[in-house]
């Protein structure tokens, strides 16, 4: 039997994790002095008042060795064989920590694939593993599948106000005014597993979003068609919603689900963040 398995950044809804049996390790949130755990004590909404009441950041963490061995251990009381994939090497120390882990208990017991990516970025390569399994595939089938869906695996993000990302230090004090009195947004990209600035558009949200949208199909073309998530943090149902249909107007996906960014993603990039992310490995 193999466990598959991820951390707390992946983003992916409970009906997922569930239908897909992906078993998660959450990473830290600290706000103050207080620790969290993300998705089990702290929601993003706690994020956003500790930030207007105290005009901090709060901090993340991943876990460490021996959280993952721990962890690894207890999965495998009811598997015979993990397989774990969290947020990208690039992006985070969890990579690292998590394969430190894996060769203290054995890498024919926990193997742990690079997702080169985050969000539900990661979790589409998951859920290409878990499909691969289902199928009858054996671990290096398996193996096989979640790597080359790590290098095809589009995300990214346009971030509508840059407050976290100036406080988090990630844009100078010029730029953050420029942009705000322009309406200047980013558009962020995981390219060779790491967040990238990619361009830039201006204006309202929501036509902004649309833009978006388009510039993504048209770059990444070959999108496959069983799904695309659109995750974000908190926004506007309305714009949401009418994201959610542009996608689906364009009759590309077989299903388009509408995700929520938990506390990690949340506290580096702040409200009114929205991405789409799908594979892109289609043949045609």
């Amino acid at each position: 039997m193999i466990k598959f398995s991820t951390d707390s950044t992946c983003d992916l809804p409970k009906h997922i994790l569930e239908e897909y049996d992906i078993a998660v390790i959450p990473l830290v949130v600290t706000l103050g002095d207080k620790e969290y755990l993300d998705g089990i004590n702290i929601s993003p909404d706690d994020i956003f008042d500790f930030v207007k009441q105290c005009g901090e950041l709060p901090k993340t963490a991943g876990r460490s060795i021996e959280d993952f061995k721990e962890y690894f251990l207890k999965l495998l009381e009811k598997s015979e064989t993990v397989v774990h994939c969290g947020i990208g090497s690039k992006l985070s120390v969890c990579y690292q920590n998590a394969c430190l882990a894996a060769q203290e208990i054995g890498e024919d017991k926990v193997k742990v694939i690079d997702s080169k990516s985050l969000s539900t970025g990661t979790g589409l390569i998951l859920m290409r593993g878990v499909e691969t399994y289902k199928n009858g595939g054996k671990l290096s089938d398996i193996e096989k599948s979640m790597i080359y869906a790590s290098d095809r695996a589009q995300a990214s993000f346009m971030v509508d106000k840059l407050d976290f990302l100036y406080k988090g230090g990630r844009c100078s004090k010029f730029s953050f005014s420029v942009a705000n009195m322009l309406r200047i947004k980013p558009r962020l990209e995981v390219i060779d597993g790491k967040l990238i600035n990619t361009g830039k558009e201006i204006g309202p949200l929501k036509s902004v979003l649309i833009k978006y949208v388009d510039a993504i199909l048209k770059k990444y073309n070959r999108p496959n068609k069983n799904i695309c998530f659109v995750t974000h943090t908190k926004m506007d149902d309305d714009i949401i919603n009418s994201i959610v249909e542009y996608v689906e107007s364009k009759h590309i996906f077989d299903k388009v689900e509408s995700t929520f960014a938990g506390s990690v993603i949340t506290s580096h990039c702040g409200e009114g963040t929205l991405g789409i992310l799908f594979l892109n490995d289609s043949e045609q």
